[in-house]
């Protein structure tokens, strides 16, 4: 290369520099940081600039996302430009295409940022489709789990699948797992949220952006367990918004569970609840008295073990704000008949459990209780309830409201009129009796009743 030559590219590369500055206040400095900063400029010829990127994982991003604007901050430097390439290089090679690299290789590389070797040791063996009891709660999640593991169809990308704490989200996202793993098939990483958190600011720190994210690359499935915890992150949200995005565009499947609906997250990005709305969102119910007998049934038959039905309908009907507080109820149950070689029977079962008892004597149930959850419920205001709005949206959940303060409450329907706005006690039995009726047709209704029923006297504990 001539001097003449060798001028000519260093001032190319000085004018490469003064883009990067431009781009710097153009961009939030976690982007500029991860995806403009590692550019560097190779070549300018024949009105095409050409600029290395440390990876696939970013020459995509920045052609997917990022391109315009470099290309208008460049047109204003670079004289006649009509295109930027943007290449790998290896070695002083450039590559439009490159081999993603093998789990192996990752991990060397990573070192201490890796959790691709991870995934399948944090797995519960015991969390599988085949110890997941179903009932009409969380069947919808159980069959779409499986069709998802079995079929990997974009219709079902991502795949979202929420409820309350304990009631078999990670079950599910376990059973998938352990499916894939056996199958061997498909390359995944499974993580929670808060790890996930943790090891993106990680990387952040040791100056590892472009590793992290390139671990997503060399994988099939991606599945986080309680996003939600990922609400309020600024920062990690940008970040995990593009990795969405390009694991959707990439056709990976992406997989996660939270304790609520992606709309109803908290300080979430817009864009990230709407990704995650657009792909096949499900939810898990709260157990029914039905099904929390059948779990404890599956329990001791598994065990080996016998118990009365007296006994067995006890736990379930006083047992019911999680499955995991109801398998550790039991087995303190099993372990205390173990120990003392005695029967077990109510009285000294209420003993050994007064500390997962509901003890819904502490404090009664009030109808301004159930107006407020009852409101909060369908997104209502308090006032709602109270008005003579007469929409099925507000109607319906009075009635609720009304049924409720009925059968949870002493209180005469005149009196319960009286707190619904003044409204006459034929109005309240009218309404009562509707939605007595619904229950025991209408499968929404009798659900949004046990749902209500069960968070009013969570609360109460």
């Amino acid at each position: 290369m001539s001097n003449n030559t060798k001028k000519i590219a260093g001032d190319y590369k000085e004018l490469w520099s003064i883009v990067q500055d431009d781009l710097k206040d153009d961009f939030k400095s976690i982007i500029w940081n991860s995806w403009v900063k590692p550019l560097v400029f190779l070549n300018y010829s024949n009105f095409t600039l050409d600029i290395q990127t440390p990876s696939e994982l970013v020459k995509s991003r920045i052609e997917n996302q990022y391109y315009d604007q470099i290309f208008l901050r460049a047109k204003r430097v670079f004289q006649g430009l009509n295109k930027i390439k943007f290449c790998i290089q290896i070695k002083n090679k450039s590559l439009n295409n490159i081999n993603i690299p093998t789990d192996r290789n990752l991990n060397e590389t990573l070192s201490s940022i890796s959790f691709t070797d991870n995934s399948s040791r944090i797995l519960n063996k015991n969390f599988t489709f085949k110890n997941f009891v179903i009932d009409e709660s969380n069947e919808l999640a159980y069959f779409s789990a499986q069709r998802v593991e079995n079929e990997f169809n974009q219709d079902y990308n991502p795949f979202f699948i929420y409820g309350n704490v304990g009631i078999g989200k990670t079950h599910l996202l376990n059973a998938i797992a352990w499916n894939i793993k056996n199958k061997n098939k498909k390359k995944f990483i499974y993580i929670s949220a808060e790890r996930f958190m943790y090891q993106f600011i990680k990387s952040l720190k040791m100056n590892e952006t472009i590793r992290f994210k390139d671990q997503f690359r060399s994988i099939d499935i991606l599945m986080i367990d309680d996003i939600q915890f990922i609400g309020g992150k600024k920062s990690t949200q940008e970040e995990f918004f593009h990795l969405l995005d390009d694991l959707i565009g990439n056709k990976k499947q992406v997989i996660m569970t939270a304790d609520r609906s992606p709309t109803n997250i908290k300080d979430l990005d817009y864009r990230i609840k709407s990704r995650l709305a657009g792909g096949l969102v499900v939810d898990i119910l709260p157990t029914t008295f039905e099904l929390r007998k059948k779990i404890i049934k599956n329990k001791i038959v598994s065990k080996k073990i016998f118990l009365d039905n007296e006994i067995i309908n006890f736990l379930a009907e006083n047992i019911f704000s999680s499955i995991r507080e109801l398998e550790g109820a039991l087995n303190k149950l099993i372990l205390y008949s173990e120990v003392t070689n005695l029967k077990l029977s109510i009285s000294n079962a209420q003993t050994i459990l007064s500390d997962y008892l509901n003890n819904n004597n502490n404090e009664r149930i009030t109808i301004k209780d159930i107006q407020l959850q009852v409101s909060k419920y369908y997104n209502l205001q308090f006032h709602d309830l109270c008005s003579k709005n007469r929409s099925r949206h507000i109607s319906r959940p009075r009635q609720i409201a009304m049924f409720l303060s009925k059968i949870m409450t002493e209180t005469s329907y005149p009196d319960i009129g009286k707190l619904f706005g003044g409204k006459d006690h034929a109005t309240v039995i009218y309404g009562v009796n509707k939605i007595k009726s619904l229950s025991e047709n209408d499968r929404k209704v009798k659900q949004d009743i046990e749902n209500i029923t069960l968070i009013l006297k969570t609360d109460k504990v």
